[in-house]
């Protein structure tokens, strides 16, 4: 079986869907192939809008309040900091200024990708924990701080050499790059995206299914165990927290 997980690591519940199917490898058996993208790219060109910039959002903040300490308690995540305060620009999602319109982290993932594949998952790791999991990331006020320094640290503590690390931010901004990133979002929309985490199953051998089951978000895992015939534990195979969903 093999699960593509498409991500942007800005997304909350990208990285939830990541931590799920890390834990989830040697439970499922199943091949994990990364795909960076940009959830910008994304909602652009379906016209969606990221939650908290839709009309309503703010009717959304008291169950939204609670659901962030539910989600860091289920999914046992118990590092997983608050929204970094640049999220968006100081002038909202438009604001080159804010963590969404910085394409730097993801370029990065996608020059990884192309360069040095077999280290993408620790790679896209390090950034997640980079934007949801170091206290020591933000500064006084909350913001995330991203330097070609700390990406490139970033990739040498995943294994990546000094040198090839070096190559790998060059490549930020080559046309290979972008290219490569641009291609993976179309891809995506066409497949069915409009949101992260978008997930792509093939070869699952379940004949009631089509060849391609997708979905999205971090909370459909209970229903893909059931429709694939496989165990599900709860977010945490390793701290159960429900019983075997196996058909």
């Amino acid at each position: 079986m093999r699960i593509e997980l498409f991500y942007d690591c800005l997304s909350p519940f990208s990285y939830l869907a990541f931590k799920v199917l890390r834990r989830y490898k040697p439970v499922w058996g199943f091949d994990l192939q990364l795909r960076p993208t940009l959830l910008g790219g994304v909602m652009a060109g379906t016209k969606n809008l990221p939650p908290i910039a839709r009309p309503w959002a703010a009717s959304t903040v008291k169950i939204a309040a609670q659901d962030g300490p539910r989600n860091k308690a289920y999914f046992n995540v118990p590092n997983m900091q608050p929204f970094p305060a640049n999220f968006f620009g100081p002038d909202g999602p438009a604001d080159k200024r804010g963590l969404a319109r910085d394409m730097r982290y993801m370029r990065l993932l996608t020059s990884v990708r192309l360069r040095h594949p077999h280290l993408l998952e620790p790679v896209t790791a390090g950034v997640f924990d980079l934007i949801w999991a170091d206290p020591n990331a933000r500064d006084a006020k909350g913001n995330v701080i991203i330097t070609e320094e700390i990406l490139s640290a970033i990739c040498t503590d995943a294994g990546i050499s000094s040198a090839d690390a070096a190559a790998c931010i060059d490549a930020i901004g080559s046309d290979e790059t972008k290219s490569a990133l641009k291609g993976s979002v179309g891809e995506a929309i066409d497949r069915g995206m409009y949101g992260a985490p978008f997930i792509a199953i093939t070869d699952h051998g379940v004949a009631s299914q089509p060849a391609e089951m997708i979905t999205f978000g971090s909370d459909r895992f209970e229903q893909l165990a059931f429709t694939l015939g496989l165990p599900w534990y709860g977010p945490d195979p390793e701290r159960p927290s429900a019983t075997s969903s196996k058909l």
